[in-house]
């Protein structure tokens, strides 16, 4: 017997991508002119989900004709700054794109939670919460909107400060992120923390002796600070002379098969290169970003360093952003790769479900055109010819939950892509 099981699935969020947001000084013709070539340059990126697109010399051509894709355009300004608004042409783009065999990632994109850790000089240590207006939410929430990728902060109100403590987010424990990541229902989950690359005397916790580094003097600026303080324990450190060829060959960022319950991700021993670090940069930003619930080999981990905090919280969400447009971005295939496949969808009762399902997958950015091939009682099957694979159209719709697939008595997708409309 067959059981429609209708399993919660994660809320993915629908982004612009349309239009574009530049900084200008003036609203001259000249200047409107670069401002649509860098607009449509920042949306080519959001679009393709591609961070580097200097070597896509179709990408370029199509900015350098940018007045030929705008629509609209418009002026704003907020807290003093001119911006210059350009809305651009997206089915053209699309076809423009389809035809150079270009990356394509679709306005579905899913939603994730950063918990992110700051130290001051005093080595207090903060969580930012959603309510925070300081330096680095600001970066975070605005390059997340330049890369179309939804982010948000906790809350960090009494539910969250009775699951969760700085120690938990400082140390980066996967496991209790998780676990206090399910009230916000999101696809993944990202943790970070930033401190200054000073070293000084610290004290291993559990033993009795310290380990010493050589002091590394420089002046920075004061962390943000939120009103959620836990200070905490100094950081470990063993001999850091001993490691510094280690941490020069230590890439920046990984995947790793790390379960998300054995602890935290930086150990003992990679905290000795807090010197070594110093060297490279005045910061350290630890980092992690995992989907809410997944496999321990899709843990993604590493360290950035710098000089300049914003400038490494920018870098995280750029990988970030980079990840998801490997994950999710379709790269059309030419005309002989390209596949058709059916799909049933059930639970239509009438025509209005029929019409809304078709909408649904004809926009999807992988489908290329969809057709009804067989009608029975509730259930309607239909043709998809795709533009890339049906690992592609899987993971698409896994951001939605309007599709749920269709589950046996044991809860286990069935063979095939059969699903069942939730709307």
């Amino acid at each position: 017997m067959l059981i429609q099981i209708l399993l919660p699935v994660q809320a993915s969020s629908t982004i612009n991508i349309q239009s574009a947001k530049v900084a200008v000084d003036d609203r001259n013709s000249r200047t409107q002119r670069a401002a649509t070539r860098q607009a449509l340059t920042q949306l080519l990126i959001k679009f393709t989900g591609q961070g580097d697109i200097s070597s896509y010399q179709a990408l370029k051509t199509i900015s350098e004709d940018a007045n030929r894709y705008l629509r609209a355009y418009r002026y704003t300004e907020e807290n003093g700054q001119l911006y210059f608004v350009a809305e651009f042409d997206r089915q053209q783009l699309e076809t423009v794109l389809k035809r150079e065999r270009l990356p394509i990632w679709g306005d579905r994109r899913p939603d994730a939670l950063l918990w992110l850790a700051t130290e001051n000089d005093k080595g207090e240590r903060r969580i930012t919460g959603d309510g925070q207006v300081n330096e680095f939410a600001i970066t975070a929430r605005r390059e997340a909107e330049v890369r179309g990728v939804p982010l948000t902060f906790p809350l960090m109100d009494l539910d969250d400060a009775a699951r969760i403590n700085a120690f938990d987010v400082w140390g980066l424990f996967p496991r209790q992120l998780n676990l206090a990541s399910a009230r916000y229902n999101v696809d993944f989950v990202l943790g970070a923390r930033i401190y200054r690359n000073r070293t000084r005397d610290f004290v291993l916790p559990g033993t009795e002796s310290a380990a010493i580094a050589s002091e590394v003097e420089s002046e920075t600026p004061t962390v943000p600070q939120s009103d959620y303080v836990e200070p905490q324990l100094e950081h470990p450190l063993q001999q850091a002379e001993t490691v510094q060829e280690a941490l020069l060959a230590l890439p920046e960022g990984q995947i790793t098969p790390v379960a998300l319950d054995d602890g935290p991700l930086f150990t003992q021993e990679e905290f000795s290169t807090l010197a070594a670090r110093a060297k490279k940069g005045r910061y350290s930003l630890d980092f992690f970003y995992v989907p809410f619930n997944g496999a321990s080999s899709q843990v993604v981990h590493g360290t950035l360093i710098g000089d300049e905090p914003n400038e490494l919280i920018t870098q995280l969400i750029n990988r970030y952003a980079d990840h998801l447009g490997q994950t999710y971005a379709i790269l059309p295939g030419d005309a002989n790769s390209e596949q058709r496949i059916e799909l049933s969808v059930g639970n239509l009762h009438d025509l209005r479900g029929y019409v809304a399902v078709q909408q649904y997958l004809q926009a999807l950015s992988v489908t290329e055109s969809v057709t009804l091939v067989r009608q029975q009682g509730t259930v309607s099957t239909f043709s998809l010819h795709l533009l890339g694979s049906e690992k592609d159209l899987r993971a698409v719709l896994s951001l939605d939950n309007r599709l749920q697939p269709l589950r046996d008595a044991f809860g286990q997708p069935l063979e095939g892509m059969h699903y069942f409309w939730s709307q």
